[in-house]
């Protein structure tokens, strides 16, 4: 199974008080959401990680596979999800 960056948006700001509840997640806050962008990681752990977002009540925005360079990821500007 190929392991993948991700990068996981939930509504609202999460602080830093959530980086220990997601291990190999970095919590990257933004403008009324969060983007929880991954290490590289399988289906398995993806779905653990959906899992934790579903099981701590936050509304699940978007799923996507993230780049290859963490620098490229850029934090939400809005709470519709728009990035430039």
């Amino acid at each position: 199974m190929q392991s993948r960056r991700y990068s996981v948006t939930v509504q609202g700001r999460l602080g830093g008080r959530f980086d220990a509840a997601f291990p190999g997640v970095s919590v990257v806050p933004g403008h009324g959401q969060t983007h929880l962008v991954t290490d590289d990681f399988d289906q398995a752990q993806l779905h653990g990680l959906l899992n934790r977002v579903r099981d701590f009540g936050f509304e699940l925005i978007s799923v996507a596979v993230a780049p290859a360079d963490p620098s490229e990821v850029r934090p939400p500007l809005d709470g519709a999800g728009v990035t430039p």
